[in-house]
């Protein structure tokens, strides 16, 4: 059997994205893959698949498509090559990838959507956005020296850290996924 980081598979009845996995040859015994799974709804699973465990890989379909509004629980977005509204309800997503959607989507931004079989498996939003800082702390004397940051706010009241020379009205990038911190891009 052979199961892939970041693959997607058909197991219970469900689709699972395989996050982890590590081939164990015991001493006694026949080989095994231990996996951890993610389901579409954010539940992890450690499993234990045999080397004689058939597995059925989902291949997956990725679309790009616009950010059109939020209603309530649910999203609207416009698929680019169609021009079809699709409706994405806050229940058949992860608990994070909702609040990343309803803190940060803007109008017109590109949304990725990933389908197994008709189904949204994952929605996800650009790694990195252009925000501008709409109030930030004074400097605080002597804090230069070492490294230091202060807090600041963005749209939606949202609070994040950024290092003392941004001011309100910067524009700044900021990472969504993963920690690469935030980096200066315009000063009004």
């Amino acid at each position: 059997m052979e199961l892939n980081i970041g693959s997607y598979i058909k197991f219970n009845e469900k689709i699972w994205k395989v996050i982890d996995k590590m081939h164990v040859k015991p001493g006694k015994g026949g080989a095994f893959l231990q996996a951890t799974l993610k389901s579409i709804c954010g539940i992890k699973l450690d499993h234990r698949f045999s080397s004689s465990d058939v597995v059925d890989v989902v291949i997956i379909e990725k679309k790009t498509c616009q950010f059109s509004y939020k209603e309530k629980d649910c999203i609207f977005l416009t698929d680019n090559a169609t021009y079809e509204t699709i409706e994405i309800h806050k229940d058949s997503i992860s608990k994070n990838t909702w609040h990343l959607l309803d803190t940060f989507a803007q109008e017109n931004m590109d949304i990725f959507v990933e389908y197994a079989d008709e189904d949204i498996i994952e929605v996800l939003l650009p790694a990195s956005l252009v925000v501008e800082i709409e109030s930030a702390d004074p400097v605080v004397k002597g804090q230069t020296a070492a490294s230091s940051y202060k807090n600041a706010s963005i749209k939606n009241g949202i609070k994040i850290l950024v290092p003392p020379y941004i001011e309100s009205g910067d524009k700044v990038v900021i990472s969504l996924y993963a920690e690469k911190g935030i980096e200066f891009v315009e000063r009004k």
